[in-house]
């Protein structure tokens, strides 16, 4: 079935579809919003503690809101995909269907880094060199996650032409860039957080803004292909 087609199908299943796509792209806006915002608070928190085991044990309040940060970027990822869901599913609902499951597994991650952090303050010998890296390694698969989501939404995106197409393909250029900056720190090519490691991973940060603006005032062009 052509690109064209479905969409008109869309729009003849829908009742009142565009109001049903406008509600629920305007809460993916502010889901977007808030787990990239709270992503690169938590980060910035993070950066500001000590390496040491008496620097972050003791700043307990820093690290209570770096958790609380963690935990709103997770159920935001999840809840972007939730949003989108019904109105992306009635273009293509294998594609619809994968970036809800990996948005969800990116959220579940997200929520057991967050709970890393709060082990940092256990006085138990080990502990803390543990939390460190048990969270670090699962944010990196966060991302990961995040990364591979993006091969599905923007694609998408792209095909229908429910937003411009430039968005959509900085979008797909940004999460590649992502995916390689989050292998080579697996592979300990670069640091994590360091100049490469952010000239990679910045682009889709920006998108995921640009594109939540986009949506807010603009929502999803269901009409963008005829």
């Amino acid at each position: 079935m052509s690109t064209e087609s479905n969409i008109a199908t869309f729009a003849a299943k829908v009742p009142q579809g565009h109001d049903i796509s406008r509600r629920s792209t305007r809460i993916a806006a502010v889901l977007f919003v808030a787990a990239t915002a709270s992503t690169m608070a938590s980060q910035m928190i993070l950066e500001r503690l000590s390496d040491s085991a008496a620097g972050l044990a003791t700043q307990q309040d820093l690290l209570a809101l770096a958790v609380v940060f963690e935990i709103v970027n997770g159920l935001a990822s999840a809840g972007i995909a939730l949003a989108l869901y019904p109105v992306l599913r009635r273009l293509s609902e294998l594609m619809a269907t994968g970036y809800l499951g990996l948005r969800v597994l990116e959220g579940a991650l997200g929520v057991a880094a967050a709970a890393s952090l709060m082990l940092i303050v256990v006085p138990e010998p080990g502990t803390f060199t543990w939390a460190v890296a048990h969270h670090d390694a699962t944010f990196l698969l966060v991302l990961i996650v995040f990364s591979c989501g993006t091969f599905c939404f923007y694609p998408l995106l792209y095909k229908y032409r429910l937003v411009p197409r430039l968005l959509s393909l900085w979008g797909m250029i940004g999460g590649l860039m992502l995916l390689i900056s989050c292998y080579l720190i697996l592979f300990g090519r670069i640091e994590a957080g360091g100049t490469t490691d952010l000239v990679l991973s910045l682009p889709i940060w920006i998108n995921e803004m640009v594109l939540a603006a986009w949506l807010f005032s603009r929502g999803l062009d269901l009409c963008g292909a005829s």
